[in-house]
């Protein structure tokens, strides 16, 4: 069920008040990137498939099961090539600004939450008909 439009904007006020409050946990909880596939690693990739197809109808033709195997094995390891992303050690995406960079940056006052959250319980109080001055 989609959100109605009145709870879509409480959604979006949340978040922009969990960016001011903790931006570092906002993007610690932020949907990442898959990985980037370059085209030149699909193109070598399906060429290891296409050179393992074709000795494998070399291998049937002349009738070696072992090198049948190994064409197989080549093509299996192309497509596997072309469709992973290249391994790395270090996430691209993930440093986090102002850890250890030596800038400085501005912070948002700390009072501001607890504003935001007793907005957010008088909404819900008023929403459940729990508060008594409605």
């Amino acid at each position: 069920m989609p959100l109605s439009e009145h709870e879509q904007k409480m959604l979006d006020e949340m978040e922009r008040q969990l960016f001011a409050d903790d931006p570092r946990l906002a993007r610690a909880f932020a949907p990442s990137r898959g990985p980037r596939r370059s085209g030149r690693r699909i193109l070598i990739g399906l060429a290891g498939v296409v050179l393992g197809l074709g000795v494998l109808v070399l291998a049937v033709s002349l009738n070696l099961i072992w090198l049948g195997v190994i064409a197989f094995l080549g093509m299996l390891g192309g497509a596997l090539f072309a469709i992973t992303g290249p391994r790395t050690s270090a996430d691209p995406g993930g440093a986090v600004p102002g850890d250890g960079d030596g800038g400085s940056r501005p912070t948002a006052p700390r009072g501001g939450g607890d504003d935001f959250l007793r907005k957010m319980e008088e909404r819900w109080e008023r929403r459940s008909g729990d508060d008594p001055r409605v």
